[in-house]
């Protein structure tokens, strides 16, 4: 019998509910899109917070779609499961009651916290060789060290620290779990064991209590809760399971890389791009340091080594300000409008710290063009095209560094996720790159959450099986690379400019 299962997909600005059905032979996973909705954070007087009222809503509005198209199609709902962007927690107290809203990661609070840690812990370097996490004021380690200063009592209340996903499991299934790669996010894991740093929560004086045990990626944690299966009609027991509960780990899980003889890198692509590679050992060297490159946590005990890069937020941005001024622009429409601009004109580098907080973008790239001696973008056009361009040459230095310190090279990049919907950036980052892109599939983050269900279900046997259901069941586009030593020597040229932008 075919197979059904729910993924609950969310990343930082938008969540879906997509049904999964595997069947066939060979294995194919057949996918039926059936809620979608958009979350922000909400602003307060304390920073910006989750809606996870509003969240849980529109998941429990999904999961009784899924029960209804499940009965209409004559299958059987056997299993739902939840990623979610990385970093951000909350806490729950001894009864399970919820004790905070959990803030979003783009907080401008957690900077100082974040020299405050590494003041006491010896610094950026000390904290690398101990976690071997590319440093982040977003990460949580700062979040949760700036909230206990503050509030240093409502963790005296606190019973369990739980990230997005996981507290949503908890309300599905009334376990409580803490997943692998999720936490992996933190920057509070153990390099080499993955397991919690106990040492230095200690150091930190955060209450050891909180940092439950791990399980991993296709963990079954428990059933669906009576009360919520009645309301959505569901009559038979649901398992609750454990995806890469965070995105880029479930994302990562479906690049289709089946062709054993390539080595390959993925970029999943959306409102961050996460550019890495995967491998069966942590990296921590002081050249990865300085890159700097992360050390997640994947399926199967793999390490993502990537990096994060600002991604398509530098679009999503532009287009939220050119909308409030009174454009009703799409962004297929500021696309072409950047395919028509000269290329390379502007360059920003994208992971300067200020384009990662919200607003007046236009404003940022506009300072940044002018105080690196650029010209200034005026139109929509130049505007997008300069971070297109600019993120493409970024994914060729990332690679570069990459290619140096793994020690051998990349011969194909996988692009998976939403971003591979920009057809403009894919032909950029072939040309950047000078090496074949294979672009999909689109929806991986669903795809990789779908099918790691369907392993904790014994229905898959490897992560090998499951990248074969993936390459079996979506289409994906080839780009390949002819090369002209004319374009190489451009290429060159305005990399260097690029580089001549990121500081030491």
């Amino acid at each position: 019998m075919p197979t059904a299962h729910l993924a609950i997909d969310l990343g930082a600005s938008s969540g879906r509910a997509i049904i999964g059905v595997l069947d066939g032979n060979p294995k194919q996973l057949r996918l039926e899109e059936l809620h979608r909705f958009e979350h922000l954070p909400c602003p307060t007087p304390f920073g910006p917070v989750w809606d996870l009222t509003g969240i849980w809503l529109h998941l429990l509005a999904g999961l009784k779609q899924a029960a209804g198209w499940c009965s209409a199609n004559q299958l059987e709902l056997s299993s739902v499961g939840v990623d979610a962007w990385g970093v951000d927690w909350c806490l729950v107290g001894s009864s399970g009651e919820l004790l905070t809203l959990p803030h979003c990661y783009r907080d401008p609070q957690n900077e100082a916290a974040c020299q405050s840690v590494l003041k006491k812990i010896g610094g950026r370097e000390k904290l690398y060789q101990r976690n071997g996490i590319q440093l982040m004021a977003i990460n949580s380690l700062f979040q949760v060290a700036a909230r206990f200063e503050r509030e240093p009592r409502l963790f005296d209340a606190a019973h369990r620290m739980l990230f997005v996903p996981d507290l949503l499991h908890y309300w599905l299934s009334g376990v409580l779990t803490t997943e692998r790669t999720i936490a992996s996010t933190s920057a509070m894991l153990d390099l080499e064991s993955g397991d919690w740093d106990r040492e230095l929560l200690a150091t930190l004086n955060l209450p050891a209590h909180l940092f439950g045990p791990l399980i991993e990626p296709g963990a079954i944690i428990g059933t669906l809760r009576c009360e919520l299966a009645q309301a959505a009609g569901i009559t038979n027991p649901v398992k609750i399971i454990a995806p890469g509960a965070h995105d880029t780990a479930a994302a990562v899980a479906a690049v289709p890389a089946i062709d054993l003889g390539q080595s390959w890198a993925f970029l999943s692509s959306g409102t961050w791009s996460l550019l890495g590679a995967e491998l069966s050992h942590p990296i921590a060297t002081a050249e990865s340091c300085a890159a700097p490159f992360t050390n997640e946590r994947g399926i199967n005990g793999s390490i993502r080594f990537l990096k994060n890069i600002a991604g398509l937020w530098l679009l999503q941005e532009l287009r939220r300000e050119l909308v409030q001024h009174g454009s009703m622009i799409s962004f297929a429409e500021m696309t072409d409008q950047a395919r028509a601009a000269l290329p390379f004109r502007t360059l920003i580098n994208p992971n300067d710290a200020r384009f990662a907080a919200p607003g007046a973008m236009i404003k940022k790239i506009s300072d940044f063009a002018e105080q690196t001696d650029q010209p200034v973008p005026a139109t929509t056009g130049q505007l997008v095209r300069c971070c297109l361009d600019s993120l493409a040459l970024c994914y060729r230095d990332t690679i570069n560094r990459l290619e140096s310190i793994l020690g051998h090279p990349i011969d194909v990049l996988h692009i998976v996720g939403g971003g591979t919907q920009n057809e403009l950036l894919n032909e950029l980052t072939v040309t950047a790159i000078q090496r074949p892109v294979i672009a999909g599939p689109v929806e991986a983050t669903a795809v990789g959450n779908l099918l790691i269900q369907s392993l904790g279900c014994g229905e898959l046997s490897s992560v090998t099986e499951l990248r074969n259901v993936v390459a079996n069941s979506f289409s994906v586009h080839r780009h390949e690379f002819h090369f002209a030593e004319e374009t190489a020597q451009e290429i060159a040229r305005v990399l260097a400019r690029y580089e001549s932008l990121i500081p030491e």
